[in-house]
């Protein structure tokens, strides 16, 4: 069984979340639906709403939006629950019994945005389970490039995050593309261009490796188109940019550790705080 945990909290995020782990649902053998609603106390401070009433409403969204699903998907199971706490501490409770995560987020380069992909990226980082952050102007129908985009990183981080991405070019026959993206600080770059060394040795190094990578993942699955870029620039924008339009974006983190947080979690923060695709974040455990 494969159980998938949506974070549902009654906005347009929540349901763009459901409608992308609905069709995940679909890639999978004997996928499970736990929907989750997180009341959280510290929240309401100062709204004049009592705990007691919002753990109601909070108990009659979830009610309703699972009995939606379960009726469009009667193949599905699909569970749902509320729980009382730190929507992050919730949500990592939760994803001891789950296999993935999803949550919604905004669009756009907004306060709401701040939030909600700084969640996301607390999630994924204190977690063993990836977690899959969805935009909110995101649709099913929506007119997508074919593709999935992987970011690999110069040590073993992605090693997970390249795993994850070729099962999910191989489910929905997809194309897969590593992209690497490297720079060097002033400190190092300018005495080299000064010397006449230029960068393009580097970034051909990047691209070798790259080649390398996609023969040997060419060469266990036979089925999967996958190809290698190597581009130069800031992390973040650049695989933003990279993953632009298509159906996914896959990064890695490591899980549980202060370098992971200060590394690969920045690129992850940077990603999240642009949001343009479903991008995914997974932990290398």
């Amino acid at each position: 069984m494969t159980t998938i945990l949506v974070g549902i909290d009654g906005t347009v995020r929540g349901e763009r979340a459901l409608e992308w782990a609905l069709t995940q649902a679909e890639l999978v053998a004997d996928p499970q639906l736990h929907l989750l609603t997180v009341v959280d106390p510290h929240v309401l401070r100062g709204t004049g709403v009592s705990e007691a009433d919002a753990t109601q409403a909070a108990e009659n969204l979830i009610a309703s939006v699972r009995r939606i699903a379960a009726e469009a998907h009667p193949e599905l199971g699909i569970t749902a629950a509320v729980t009382r706490g730190g929507i992050v501490d919730a949500l990592v409770d939760a994803a001891d019994q789950s296999d993935l995560i999803v949550l919604g987020s905004h669009h756009g380069a907004s306060f709401g945005e701040a939030v909600g992909g700084a969640k996301g990226l607390r999630v994924s980082v204190s977690t063993n389970v990836p977690t899959a952050v969805i935009p909110s102007d995101w649709t099913a129908a929506g007119q997508h490039e074919p593709g999935i985009v992987v970011g690999v990183g110069p040590d073993d981080v992605s090693e997970s995050a390249v795993e994850f991405a070729v099962t999910q070019a191989l489910a929905t026959d997809q194309p897969l593309e590593l992209v690497s993206v490297w720079g060097l600080p002033p400190v190092i770059s300018r005495p080299a261009e000064a010397m006449g060394g230029g960068l393009a040795p580097v970034g051909r190094q990047f691209q070798e490796q790259l080649d390398a990578r996609a023969l040997q993942l060419r060469t266990r699955h036979e089925d999967l188109d996958v190809t290698g870029r190597s581009i130069e620039g800031a992390p973040a924008s650049q695989l933003t940019a990279a993953a632009a339009g298509r159906r996914m974006l896959v990064l890695g983190t490591h899980s549980r550790t202060v370098l992971g947080r200060a590394l690969f979690g920045s690129v992850s923060h940077g990603v999240l705080l642009d949001l343009r695709v479903p991008t995914v974040v997974v932990p290398n455990v």
